[in-house]
C-alpha cells in the first residue's frame, strides 16, 4: 500500500465518520428540539478535519519515484469524481431547500456555510473513496501472468 492509499484511507474514514455522525445527530436534534438547536449537529463535520493531517502522518515513500503516470491518472479521475459528487450534493441541497421552502421564501443566511461545509466534505470523501476503488481495481493475484 503506497502513501496515496494510506492517506485516502484516513480521509475516507474521518470524512465518512464525520458525515455519518453529523447527519444522525442533526436529525435527532431536529426532531427533538427544532432547527436552531439542531445546527449544533453539524459540529461533527469537524471530525473530517483529521484527514487533513494525513500528509503529516504518512511520510513520503522512500526511493526516487514516489508517483508515476498511473498514480497521476488515478488522482485526476478521483479529483473529477470528487468535484462531481460535491456539485451533485450542492445542487440537491439547494433544490431541496427550494422545493421545501417554495420559490418566494427566504432562508437564513446561516444555512449557506453549512451547505458549503457539507459539499466540501463530500468532495474529499468521494475523492478518497474513488482513489481506493481505482487502486483496488488494478490488483492482480500472485499467480496471475503479467
Amino acid at each position: 500500500m503506497n502513501r496515496i492509499q494510506k492517506m485516502a484511507w484516513l480521509i475516507a474514514l474521518s470524512s465518512g465518520t464525520g458525515l455519518f455522525l453529523s447527519t444522525i445527530v442533526t436529525a435527532v436534534l431536529y426532531y427533538r428540539f427544532g432547527f436552531p438547536v439542531a445546527n449544533a449537529g453539524f459540529a461533527f463535520l469537524a471530525i473530517a478535519g483529521i484527514g487533513g493531517f494525513s500528509s503529516i502522518i504518512f511520510r513520503k515513500d522512500p526511493g526516487p519515484v514516489t508517483c508515476d503516470e498511473r498514480d497521476r491518472a488515478i488522482n485526476s479521475t478521483a479529483a473529477k469524481a470528487g468535484f462531481g459528487g460535491s456539485y451533485m450534493v450542492f445542487g440537491l441541497l439547494c433544490m431541496g431547500i427550494w422545493s421545501i421552502k417554495g420559490p418566494h421564501a427566504a432562508i437564513d443566511v446561516g444555512v449557506l456555510p453549512m451547505i458549503w461545509m457539507f459539499a466540501g466534505t463530500v468532495a474529499f470523501f468521494v475523492h478518497a473513496l474513488t482513489i481506493l476503488i481505482l487502486y483496488g481495481r488494478d490488483k492482480t493475484c500472485e499467480g496471475d501472468i503479467k
